[in-house]
């Protein structure tokens, strides 16, 4: 028999495949209770289903987030006992115009709640490693002739993480 876990991050892989293929960005929302707490290292705690999808709304859809074009699961482990999966995601960002590939690393853990939603995820990831990736994506797009979003991330990047940006 499947443990109940196990079923629930399966339907939870497969819906965010959805939602990363449709767009429906909202949609990854409803994959947690009401008062699940989202944990993102460097960032305050968003608290509660709505606040959740107002994030991920804006994240998903504004840059530089939206340069993501998909995230990799590398492995997981799930703890039985205390229902929660701990996996490591590769995120990767969109072709800049030269075919060459963008990525960073996170671990996250999601906490099983109850009727089979989440109730917490914690993020833990190097801000750097991602500003290194959004900035090395700039340059390659900028020398693709692709210098209106490059501005664009570059600018966010000096605004957000001025320190060792150049």
């Amino acid at each position: 028999m499947i443990h109940e876990l196990a079923e629930v991050y399966r339907r939870y892989l497969d819906e965010v495949a959805w939602i990363t293929r449709s767009g429906a960005w909202g949609s990854y929302a409803d994959l947690f209770d009401q008062d699940a707490i989202f944990h993102r290292s460097g960032f305050p705690d968003v608290r509660g289903r709505e606040a959740i999808r107002a994030m991920i709304l804006t994240e998903a859809t504004t840059l530089p987030g939206s340069l993501i074009e998909r995230t990799d699961i590398l492995w997981h482990a799930l703890d039985l006992r205390r229902r929660l999966v701990v996996q490591e995601m590769r995120h990767v960002a969109r072709d800049p115009g030269d075919g060459s590939q963008h990525q960073a690393l996170a671990t996250s853990v999601l906490r099983l709640g109850a009727d089979g939603l989440w109730s917490r995820l914690d993020v833990v990831h190097s801000p750097e490693a991602y500003c290194s990736m959004y900035r090395k994506w700039a340059l390659a797009a900028h020398r693709s002739g692709r210098d209106d979003e490059a501005h664009r991330v570059r600018e966010l990047l000096e605004v957000t993480h001025p320190v060792g940006l150049s």
